[in-house]
């Protein structure tokens, strides 16, 4: 082991990443509180622009961690037509599995090389938005934040998406529709919930939630051309597992990512088709992960919507390697 990794392993270094991120974090907070009071009244469009580097500057120390201080990198399956002529540049709906402790800096990661990272936002829960600094930064830069309660909530959606896609500079949007990070515990409690409403059971995801992606598709439409369907698996075998701590002591990680692009207008408009798309979509996600477990590879599907003729394939049009080596 060479001197340098053995001072990424130190808790001093980490300790000292972790002020700095904190500090010019609150930094970050206090000038986004500014803005908001003084310019967003006045002129919004120029303190969107502001907001995404705002943000950029907050979230590329994560990404440095990944990217550069561990030496990770990311394999990107997607169509080439698709990656060409729409990556980075529309609005986006991000459907991903959240299966680990680290998918959302793989995404980020992905998100980065395709120049939206700044203009990266979610769904999260209400109470992040208190948290210092990310929570903070997340409030400011608005995302959609979700109470629970879908009456409330469907007014939020609708509301809050006009605002989040009307950003100057494509905006891309994360639904984590199973509601939260797969444990084995939790995928227990899905497997009883699909017996006991007669939904195939799923083996690498949980049942999604639907409420919150139906009441999005009215404020979707017209405003967000398409949804990326994320795929997101690391080796079983990998040699460091998908964790922060693996991270931070300078120890390399290999997401694989299939991306999916599907029209918005490939999604049915009534609410209980929608809803049954959502269930078929998810089952396709789980043939797809588990395919890459059994053989190394992904099986992508044919069709868009309906997809239920599985080919098999290296990649899904191009395999494109981002990050570091």
């Amino acid at each position: 082991m060479s001197s340098l990794e053995k001072l990424k392993q130190q808790r001093l270094i980490h300790l000292c990443i972790a002020i700095t991120f904190f500090t010019s974090g609150l930094i970050i907070n206090f000038v986004q509180l500014i803005l908001t009071l003084t310019l967003k009244p006045i002129n919004i469009w120029l303190f969107r622009k502001i907001m995404y580097y705002l943000c950029y500057s907050l979230y590329s120390q994560l990404i440095f961690i990944s990217d550069w201080y561990s030496n990770s990198s990311i394999k990107v399956y997607m169509d080439a037509d698709d990656l060409e002529q729409y990556g980075g540049k529309e609005h986006v709906l991000l459907i991903m599995n959240h299966s680990y402790e680290i998918d959302w800096l793989a995404g980020w990661m992905f998100t980065e090389k395709m120049g939206v990272l700044g203009n990266c936002k979610a769904y999260a829960k209400k109470v992040i938005a208190y948290i210092p600094v990310i929570g903070w930064c997340w409030k400011f830069a608005e995302f959609v934040f979700l109470e629970r309660a879908y009456d409330k909530d469907r007014e939020i959606i609708s509301h809050q998406l006009k605002e989040v896609f009307a950003y100057p500079d494509p905006t891309w949007l994360l639904l984590n529709a199973e509601g939260t990070r797969f444990t084995p515990k939790k995928h227990e409690a899905s497997i009883k919930f699909a017996q006991e409403r007669g939904l195939p059971v799923l083996k690498h995801h949980l049942i999604p939630r639907t409420k919150g992606f139906t009441a999005s598709l009215s404020s979707l439409r017209g405003r967000c051309p398409a949804i990326y369907d994320i795929n997101l698996v690391f080796k079983n075998d990998a040699k460091n597992s998908p964790t922060i701590s693996t991270l931070l002591n300078g120890k390399p990680v290999e997401p694989h990512m299939l991306v999916r692009r599907i029209p918005m207008e490939k999604v049915p408009e009534n609410e209980e088709e929608a809803t049954e798309w959502l269930h078929e979509l998810f089952r396709e996600k789980d043939k797809i992960i588990d395919s890459f477990h059994s053989t190394g590879i992904y099986l992508f599907m044919v069709k868009a919507i309906n997809m239920s003729k599985i080919s098999k394939a290296s990649t899904y049009g191009a395999d494109v390697k981002m990050g570091t080596n």
